[in-house]
């Protein structure tokens, strides 16, 4: 029952668009989108609404995989191109203006599409069903905790590992190992591992440096599960190290506290990075944190909202966001600690356990 009332919840918001728009037909172009609309977990598909219709097309590849997974669309089974079967079944011969998702749709293939399916005014829709996969439904929301249970078991087993001497490359390539094991799809994304000076590199990649005594390491790591991410980071010490770095732990520790405690429905994401950051800068240390606080996660590692200064944007009750603070001094250090998170009405679900506090090896 779930799953008929979310499918129908979904392509209601579409034929929104298409009013909302003044619109004709919508094409669907984006993997991510086309697998929330409609099911389909597979890499060749396009989603096709048009105001009496919605259509699911993939190719011949996927006839079984579609008829098993897709429900309540007209699949169709392109013996061609996928454009060029709505050109051959002439799905659009009733409409003229047509939305596509510019951000994703690159420039040939608009232009081959304005060539095969001629006569039609295209508006470039820079946001589609973005907004409405803000708010998790229940399923959603365990498949993401599943997620995070099983990074949480890869990390804590990872860290029990972890000894001066050994490559960060090596720790990273165990974190891949062990998501697998422990029953993921895959990684997330590659795994962040930056010891000692490296990790005041917000994004650095694990090379063959080798990890040493009283250095700090950044690891941040998160696994897929049915399609949906975890994203977790620790800063874990090797040895005691020095006394700013253990300052500017208790630092970042306290503004993700203070930034958790002021989640909630209906705050602004502007607001809420202004907690975490402000007091990061209160502390002296503001100039040394150079990224958003945090940020929206699902099918996409990275989806609204956007927990930044510049956000627009504000918290939805079962929307489920990252809370990432961070301090890098260059050339020395770097600390970021992020959790996994669910929005409720005057609070929120913190659906990462791993401990806070900063752990030593």
């Amino acid at each position: 029952m779930e799953i008929t009332s979310i499918t129908e919840r979904r392509a209601a918001y579409i034929t929104y668009l298409l009013e909302e728009n003044k619109l004709d037909a919508i094409l669907i172009s984006r993997p991510v989108h086309i697998r929330y609309l409609t099911g389909f977990t597979g890499s060749n598909g396009l989603v096709l609404v048009t105001h009496r219709n919605r259509y699911f097309i993939t190719d011949s590849r996927y006839e079984v995989q579609a008829a098993a997974e897709v429900q309540n669309w007209k699949v169709v089974i392109a013996k061609g191109g996928l454009y060029d079967e709505i050109k051959r079944k002439n799905f659009l011969r009733n409409a003229t203006h047509i939305g596509i998702e510019s951000k994703y749709l690159s420039y040939k293939q608009y232009k081959v599409n304005q060539k095969k399916i001629s006569g039609k005014r295209w508006k470039a829709l820079n946001v589609t069903i973005e907004p409405l996969m803000l708010q998790k439904s229940r399923s959603e929301i365990d498949s993401i905790k599943k997620a995070i249970a099983i990074s949480e078991q890869t990390f804590s087993h990872v860290v029990g590992m972890i000894r001066p001497g050994m490559p960060e490359k090596e720790i990273a390539a165990e974190i891949t190992y062990q998501h697998r094991l422990n029953g993921a799809e895959g990684d997330a994304f590659e795994s962040i591992v930056a010891s000692g000076a490296r990790a005041a590199l917000p994004h650095a990649k694990p090379t063959n440096k080798k990890i040493k005594n009283k250095e700090l390491i950044v690891i941040d790591f998160g696994c897929t599960f049915n399609g949906y991410h975890s994203d977790i980071t620790r800063t874990i010490a090797v040895g005691r190290p020095d006394s700013e770095s253990r300052k500017c732990y208790t630092i970042v520790n306290e503004a993700l506290h203070l930034a958790t405690d002021a989640v909630r429905d209906g705050i602004s994401c502007k607001k809420l990075d202004s907690v975490g950051r402000g007091y990061i800068r209160k502390s002296g240390y503001g100039k040394y944190f150079n990224h958003s606080l945090g940020h929206g996660i699902g099918l996409d590692v990275h989806e609204l909202p956007r927990i930044s200064p510049y956000s627009k944007e504000q918290l939805v009750e079962d929307s489920t966001i990252t809370l990432e603070p961070g301090i890098y001094v260059p050339e020395r250090f770097g600390i970021r600690i992020e959790d996994d998170i669910r929005v409720t009405t005057d609070g929120c679900e913190l659906l990462t356990t791993l401990p806070r506090e900063l752990m030593t090896v």
